[in-house]
């Protein structure tokens, strides 16, 4: 373990000193101003049309056997020729990439090549399905390397307007960009991969594009890349770090935490690169993750609002720059406002990345159950923190059940996000390595558990009836005195300069008709009111809205608050957040 963390501080020392240079990059692969939803798969033809606006971005991809369908001296990029003019037109800019490994084209194997057959999850009629190169093979290097190269070429030689719509080329070396050889185990046993000389074909791959994007005289394209994390894949992560030159940057794909809510690892994949995407301090990253056909399956469709809702939220809990969504989900949102609305507040939250011009600051509330933390939930009393411990989730689960708390797939609480959003049914409330509080951007809740508890499943059995707001909340709870909920603002947002004004606005849960609650905040020594609200009880989330123009906004009350929400009865109000709009002088 502190070999691990030593490992860890030692790469996190080598960011910080390629801090200073990487500002001085010339290039701006992904403009703030440009974070938010992007179109994955053209679902929209015509991008100046009103309705389309919340879309930021393009994403365009293709299979190697489509870019050379024909053998190894015959290149088509059409499809990206296409995307880039029409990117130049309506001022867009664009990621790009190739899909190799089991969308390698079929001529490799009369090439030389080797045939991997798999077993494959993948439909039967996919011709493709079955087939993957065996990467190690020197014939596919050759054929693989020499289409980076083309593609590179294709790119650098575009007429100056379209080349500046080049946001940036992931980079995929395995099946589907997932950085694995393949779905599905080898039928053939020797043609397993290892992981070391996996990881090792990964960096050869690696240098390559290097090479053909950023080692050029002029015109360096940006590259993401995928599984880089430096405790799973330490050389991969050491590799970015180290080869890349600062001056030009690079990108990571933003885990899978867009697709969904409670998906495993999503705690851990936070804490480690939330640092460089929000408000970083060193080496500034930017990440990108595509939605898939997550938002299809079971436990996304109990309810679809809701699912994007909270898929959003995650999103932006993990500091997610662009979420790409698919050209099914992307038409999906055209023709229901209520998703529309959801993507427009992810581009407002997305583009939140430095406090000290931020324009508005979030906290939906949330309280994750995480098996994995041995803090919150003790060995002695719930069990061995191990993933597969059904016994444990239940017990904690146990403990918060007169909350709400249920599980409704206990298998699909152990398994990885990939099984989670394919074939889990139900929800979840507890999970491994889970996202644990709310969802903030630069407005903390101070002490959330000790001063509020979180609910689940808030009015009842969700249903495609639902609010998306029933998923999660969090409530006063008057039997243990816990009667008053703190928020402070990051504290770098109003250092330079105090703000002309800050809209509040606080979505509530109207249950108790007569319950009274107020927002409360301090100007010097004084605690003022800014608003006083009254139940009619009729069971409805509202929101109520407030200006405010003197705040004191120097954590001058309890705990270093800046505002709070006060319990002003003995009746326990429940609320799903608090968003606040600033308007700068």
């Amino acid at each position: 373990m502190i070999r691990r963390y030593l490992k860890f501080f030692l790469i996190l020392g080598s960011l910080l000193f390629l801090s200073t240079v990487i500002q001085a990059q010339k290039k701006i692969a992904v403009p703030i101003n440009t974070y938010g939803v992007w179109d994955r798969g053209g679902a929209i033809d015509d991008y100046s049309d009103p309705k389309a606006d919340f879309i930021l971005g393009i994403e365009v991809s293709a299979r190697w056997a489509d870019v050379q369908p024909k053998g190894p001296e015959n290149f088509d990029f059409s499809v990206f020729q296409e995307t880039l003019n029409k990117a130049a037109k309506y001022k867009k800019i664009v990621k790009m990439s190739i899909n190799v490994g089991g969308d390698a084209p079929l001529w490799l194997y009369k090439n030389g090549v080797p045939l991997v057959i798999v077993k494959s999850n993948k439909p039967k009629n996919d011709k493709y399905a079955n087939s993957n190169p065996y990467y190690l093979n020197e014939a596919h290097k050759k054929y693989y390397f020499e289409m980076i190269k083309q593609f590179s070429l294709f790119l650098r030689n575009q007429p100056q307007n379209k080349f500046d719509c080049i946001a940036f080329v992931q980079v995929k070396t395995g099946s589907t960009g997932d950085e694995e050889p393949y779905k599905g185990e080898p039928i053939d046993k020797s043609y397993t991969i290892p992981n070391e000389p996996w990881q090792a074909f990964r960096l050869e791959s690696f240098i390559q594009f290097k090479k053909y994007f950023n080692d050029v005289s002029d015109r360096k394209i940006v590259l993401t890349f995928n599984n880089v994390d430096p405790i799973k894949q330490p050389e991969a992560n050491n590799w970015v770090m180290t080869q890349i030159d600062p001056t030009i940057g690079f990108g990571i794909k933003g885990g899978a935490y867009n697709r969904g809510h409670h998906l495993t690892g999503e705690q851990s994949f936070k804490e480690q690169w939330t640092p460089y995407l929000i408000n970083p301090k060193g080496m500034k990253l930017f990440s990108a993750s595509e939605m898939d056909q997550s938002w299809q399956k079971p436990i996304f469709n109990i309810n679809t609002e809701l699912g994007f809702y909270w898929a959003a939220l995650g999103a932006i809990n993990t500091g997610l720059s662009s979420t790409n969504m698919n050209k099914g989900s992307t038409k999906y949102a055209l023709e229901h406002q209520e998703i529309i609305d959801i993507f427009k507040m992810y581009n407002r939250y997305a583009q939140q990345v430095y406090p000290a011009t931020a324009t508005v600051a979030v906290s939906v509330f949330h309280e994750g159950l995480n098996a994995a933390d041995t803090v919150k939930f003790p060995e002695k009393v719930f069990g061995k923190a191990s993933k597969g411990n059904m016994d444990r989730y239940l017990k904690i689960c146990k403990a918060y059940e007169s909350r709400g708390a249920k599980m409704d797939d206990l298998k699909a609480a152990s398994e990885g996000q990939v099984a989670q959003r394919e074939s889990q049914n139900a929800y979840n409330d507890v999970g491994w390595d889970i996202a644990e509080g709310n969802y903030e951007r630069f407005l903390t809740q101070i002490k959330p558990d000790e001063t509020s508890i979180g609910l689940f499943r808030v009015r009842g059995v969700i249903d495609e009836k639902s609010s998306k707001y029933d998923r999660f909340a969090r409530s006063f709870d008057n039997a243990t005195g816990k009667n008053t909920m703190f928020f402070k603002f990051d504290d770098e947002m109003f250092a330079n300069s105090r703000p002309q004004s800050l809209k509040f606005m606080v979505t509530w849960l109207d249950k108790n008709a007569g319950s009274t609650w107020s927002l409360k905040y301090t100007k010097g020594k004084d605690i003022k009111t800014a608003i006083e609200v009254k139940g009619k009880g009729d069971n409805q989330w509202k929101s109520v809205t407030v200006d405010v123009a003197d705040m004191g906004l120097n954590h001058g009350g309890k705990f270093g608050y800046d505002f709070m929400l006060v319990n002003t009865d003995n009746v326990d109000d429940i609320f799903n957040g608090i968003e606040v709009e600033i308007t700068r002088k």
